[in-house]
């Protein structure tokens, strides 16, 4: 490893002593890191196990000495390797023609899904499209000023001298029973039985 300022294979006595200087103290640098991401866990995972300040710094030295290692080896951070680089694919294009070409796919791609938005309706199906998975799930049928109805469902039962709890029972009933009404039992039964 020969320094910037001095011709390679001729090195002066300073340069020499310094060179091997910086060679060992990366040598014990390397030796520390590896030691440091066996000995740290080892050490967190040891009894008493608890979350504390000590295991926190324990945590932030094993980081530490993976982040050398994995900057020592590959030349970038741990935390570089570990998030994907996003890069735009168009300006990797080796020609303009390349470029060109690639900018009128993606703008035909687009009318395309654009005219099959247009052919599929709009509306509500548009709103459940955008809704999504998890907003069908969470909110299941129920459509919009859902909040209102069920308040003033909730107060109108308050007047008429229910409780809280009789609005509870009602609705774990309900769910129970799928809808059905209390005395709806026996013909529901019955229904199903023919």
């Amino acid at each position: 490893m020969a320094t910037p300022n001095a011709p390679t294979g001729i090195l002066t006595p300073d340069q020499r002593i310094a060179l091997e200087q910086q060679e060992r103290y990366n040598r014990y640098k390397r030796n520390i890191a590896i030691g440091g991401v066996l000995i740290c866990p080892t050490i967190a995972l040891l009894p008493p196990r608890k979350l504390d300040l000590y295991t926190f710094s324990l945590a932030i030295g094993f980081y530490l000495s993976a982040d050398h290692l994995a900057e020592s080896y590959k030349g970038r951070s741990l935390l570089s390797l570990m998030t994907p680089s996003f890069r735009n694919p168009v300006s990797s294009l080796p020609t303009d023609k390349a470029r060109e070409t690639s900018r009128i796919l993606k703008e035909r791609e687009e009318a395309e899904r654009a005219r099959r938005e247009g052919l599929e309706g709009l509306g509500k199906e548009r709103e459940k499209e955008k809704k999504g998975l998890l907003g069908k799930i969470w909110m299941g049928g129920e459509e919009e000023g859902w909040k209102q109805r069920r308040l003033e469902e909730e107060r109108k039962a308050l007047e008429e001298g229910k409780s809280y709890t009789d609005l509870i029972l009602e609705q774990i009933w309900e769910v129970w029973n799928w809808d059905k009404k209390k005395g709806e039992d026996g013909k529901a039964e019955g229904e199903k039985k023919e």
